[in-house]
């Protein structure tokens, strides 16, 4: 995707379907291509996860009024104080902190066991119990914790679950939105199609 005109096509397919938002990692053209959706959609939503690497990016996702900063899975599943720091740094600023989860079950616990500074979760979520780890584990820790707000990613499984399937899962689940991954503008129309009449 290194053409911010061919994801604004994928973007505005979605967001005609009622998709509101993007979740983003900072960089390239898929930032570009959210910059010119906010300018268009004053209700178009952008959610972002810190940068990997040594700059977070958490100034670039700020510009861009995220609602919502997670630290990086590869961050947050590391545990240590560097996930403790950047979670206070997001809330200085007065925006949403949370964590994408890589290794779900082993990182929620210890965001539990540490209260941490949390109020939303990124997690693996799909009826395949593709990158979840222990499935049974996750979905429990998921039902039982309304003190978080999940959003569900890897939702159709890497492409390989329908979309009804995969959300037809999802509504059995404390799972307050979605991400969905799309290549094309058709994926755009008939995934949030249908995520958007099943789950709500």
């Amino acid at each position: 995707m290194n053409d911010a005109g061919e994801v604004l096509k994928i973007l505005e397919a979605s967001y005609k379907m009622g998709g509101r938002g993007i979740e983003l990692v900072p960089g390239g053209k898929i930032t570009e291509a959210a910059k010119i959706m906010k300018e268009r959609h004053e209700d178009f939503i952008i959610t972002g996860s810190t940068f990997p690497g040594s700059d977070p990016k958490i100034d670039e996702l700020a510009d861009l009024d995220s609602k919502i900063i997670f630290a990086h899975g590869m961050v947050a599943d590391k545990m240590d104080n560097r996930l403790i720091n950047l979670l206070e740094e997001i809330s200085s600023l007065g925006i949403i902190p949370g964590v994408a989860l890589h290794n779900p079950v082993k990182t929620m616990n210890f965001i539990m066991e540490n209260e941490l500074n949390v109020k939303a979760i990124l997690v693996p979520f799909n009826a395949n119990g593709l990158y979840m780890g222990n499935k049974e584990e996750l979905e429990k820790l998921v039902d039982e914790n309304k003190q978080y707000s999940f959003i569900g990613m890897k939702t159709l499984a890497a492409g390989k679950l329908p979309p009804q399937k995969a959300y037809d899962y999802i509504k059995k689940h404390n799972i307050r939105a979605v991400t969905i991954g799309m290549v094309s503008v058709e994926e755009a129309k008939e995934s949030t199609q249908i995520a958007l009449n099943t789950l709500q």
